[in-house]
């Protein structure tokens, strides 16, 4: 009982343990995933020469049109994920609460630190590795429930995307799309799938609360 209590509460489904930590893990999750991005987004669409097949996200950091927008979303969205994080270790998930702030402290790393910086690299593998992490843990914590199946599937599919990547069976030299993803499956984590989900708090308001039926 103490063991199910200290992480993941395994079993009590994947609502947020309070409507008010719910609604601030919403909003900081949120923010999270639409700047990071949305500043990978805009950055594609502030560089003309950006190639899908032959760069990696990380090139947008380190281009006049498009480094901004680049590294300041990745970093926002760090900040903001950390704030998620601690939302989730609020509600009694520590372990993940933890990794996801160490992943969100790596993706935050990845602005700061352009492809010029020596710590670009582990910041990017950190990340990438750290919500992988994420995913098994908090899958198999929640592996009852639909929601935490998909989570605890997204880890295998992660590491199979890099693992075919290494093999060479991608057509594309650059890392852009092996890199995306992730990205979309911790989006989808946050807003979906994960323990505090940003569209059940979205919900949660447009519901009658006097009607018990």
């Amino acid at each position: 009982m103490a063991a199910a209590a200290t992480d993941g509460r395994a079993g009590t489904g994947s609502e947020p343990d309070s409507p008010e930590v719910g609604h601030v893990a919403a909003a900081f999750g949120a923010a999270a995933t639409l700047s990071a991005l949305g500043g990978i987004a805009l950055g594609v669409l502030l560089d003309p020469t950006f190639s899908w097949t032959t760069d990696a996200l990380s090139d947008l950091g380190v281009r006049g049109g498009s480094a901004t927008a680049f590294n300041w979303g990745l970093i926002v969205g760090g900040a903001a994920g950390v704030c998620y994080a601690a939302c989730l270790g609020r509600a009694g998930r520590p372990l993940r609460a933890l990794l996801l702030a160490l992943a969100m402290v790596a993706m935050a790393g990845v602005g700061v630190f352009d492809l010029t910086e020596p710590l670009h690299g582990p910041a990017a593998i950190g990340f990438y590795g750290l919500i992988t992490l994420v995913f098994a843990v908090d899958g198999w914590v929640r592996r009852g429930e639909a929601t935490g199946r998909v989570a605890l599937a997204f880890a295998p599919v992660h590491l199979g995307v890099w693992a075919t990547f290494a093999a060479g069976w991608w057509p594309v030299t650059g890392l852009a799309l092996p890199e995306l993803p992730g990205a979309l499956m911790l989006a989808a984590w946050v807003w979906v799938v994960g323990p505090a989900p940003v569209v059940e708090a979205i919900r949660s308001p447009l519901r009658d609360p006097t009607d018990g039926h």
